[in-house]
């Protein structure tokens, strides 16, 4: 994955493409304002953008209408200290397609931006979800599924680690390293991230 950062809090900043780095993900450039992460993405064509609000100049709303108004098929991803309705609500109608808070966990902020890559719209768990907002996932609905199964799925889903995991729902990691394996069985999956792409599939 080609992925543009910009935010202008350089120390911030730094931590984020430490963050993708380690995972694997190529950061090919750092903007600091919104028209240095529009002209960015122009030139580097990434698969993402991971996109600060509150940037001197252009700004991270105007640059993210900007960027989908002219290369769509860049997935936006909002990380943001603003946890509003209305900051939400404008990312989202400015063609964002996730948002999440800064202080949320480095596993949420790897999975939305994975899914914010494959087109999907994804929220993070303390993001208020706008009215009208009906594309968001909200709950794993897939059918077969045990309450406890559905609750693993649910987190899994979200790119969250067994430990994480565990630590949400009161378990223990070898607990959930259990259900995970019958998740993968029921769902016909080879390993955990296809597992989570038929997760955020059948969610609601």
């Amino acid at each position: 994955m080609r992925v543009v950062v910009a935010d202008d809090h350089p120390v911030f900043r730094r931590g984020l493409v430490a963050l993708l780095l380690a995972s694997g993900i190529d950061v090919v450039a750092e903007a600091s304002s919104g028209e240095e992460a529009v002209a960015l993405v122009s030139r580097e064509r990434p698969d993402a953008v991971l996109m600060d609000l509150g940037m001197p100049g252009l700004g991270g709303i105007r640059a993210t209408a900007a960027i989908h108004g002219a290369q769509p098929d860049v997935g936006v991803l909002v990380i943001s200290q603003y946890d509003d309705d209305d900051s939400v609500r404008a990312a989202l109608n400015a063609g964002a397609s996730g948002y999440v808070i800064k202080h949320a966990d480095p596993d949420q902020i790897l999975a939305a931006l994975d899914a914010v890559r494959m087109g999907a719209m994804w929220l993070g768990s303390d993001v208020p979800r706008p009215v009208g907002t009906t594309s968001v996932p909200a709950r794993t609905t897939i059918p077969g599924l045990t309450p406890r199964e559905s609750a693993v799925a649910d987190l899994l889903g979200r790119g969250l680690s067994n430990p994480v995991i565990a630590e949400r729902l009161g378990l223990s990691t070898k607990t959930v390293a259990n259900y995970v394996s019958s998740l993968l069985l029921k769902l016909g999956a080879d390993d955990r991230m296809q597992a989570a792409q038929i997760i955020r599939q059948g969610s609601v």
